[in-house]
C-alpha cells in the first residue's frame, strides 16, 4: 500500500488532523469538517451551502451536520435568502468569528512548525504536486471510466 499514494495521502491527512487536534488542544471541541465550514464563512461570509461544497469539496452531508453543530454552538447564523429563497445564507456571529480568530492562530502556529522542521524544498515539492493533482481531478479524467453499473472500469490494470 506505501506505493498507493491516494492512501498515503489519507493517511497522512489523519496524522495532520490528530497532530492539528492536539495542538488546538483538548478543549476544542470542533471536528474538521466543522474549521472548514468555520473557515470558509469567515473568508466568505455570507455564503451558501452551496460555496461551502464547491470550495472545500465537503459533501452536502457533512456540510449540513456541520453547520447544525456550528448553529447549535452559536457560531454560526442562517436565514434565507432573499433573492434565491432555495438558499439559506451562512454567517459567523461575533462569537464564530472569535472562535475563528483561535482557529486561525493555532493553525499559523501548526504551520510554522511543519515550515520550521521539513525542508522549504520539500514542501514546495509537495505543494507543486498536490496543485497538479488537483487540477488533474477537477477536469474530470475519471468522470469517463465509471461504466454502466457504477463500478470502475480501469483497462491498464485488468489487461482488457
Amino acid at each position: 500500500m506505501e506505493a498507493f499514494w491516494p492512501y498515503r495521502l489519507m493517511r497522512m491527512a489523519e496524522v495532520l488532523d490528530r497532530a492539528f487536534g492536539a495542538v488546538c488542544g483538548p478543549d476544542d471541541e470542533l471536528s474538521f469538517s466543522e474549521w472548514q465550514v468555520l473557515w470558509c464563512l469567515a473568508e466568505t461570509s455570507p455564503g451558501t451551502a452551496k460555496a461551502i461544497a464547491l470550495r472545500c469539496g465537503m459533501s452536502k452531508t457533512k456540510i449540513s451536520r456541520a453547520v447544525k453543530v456550528l448553529e447549535d454552538r452559536a457560531y454560526i447564523t442562517r436565514r434565507r435568502d432573499r433573492s434565491d429563497r432555495r438558499f439559506e445564507l451562512l454567517a459567523l456571529t461575533p462569537e464564530g468569528f472569535s472562535r475563528f480568530g483561535r482557529l486561525e492562530e493555532r493553525a499559523r502556529y501548526f504551520q510554522t512548525v511543519i515550515e520550521a522542521n521539513v525542508a522549504h524544498a520539500d514542501l514546495a515539492s509537495l505543494n507543486d504536486g498536490l496543485q497538479g493533482v488537483e487540477e488533474m481531478l477537477a477536469s474530470g479524467p475519471f468522470d469517463q471510466v465509471v461504466d454502466r453499473v457504477g463500478g470502475l472500469h480501469n483497462d491498464h490494470h485488468t489487461g482488457s
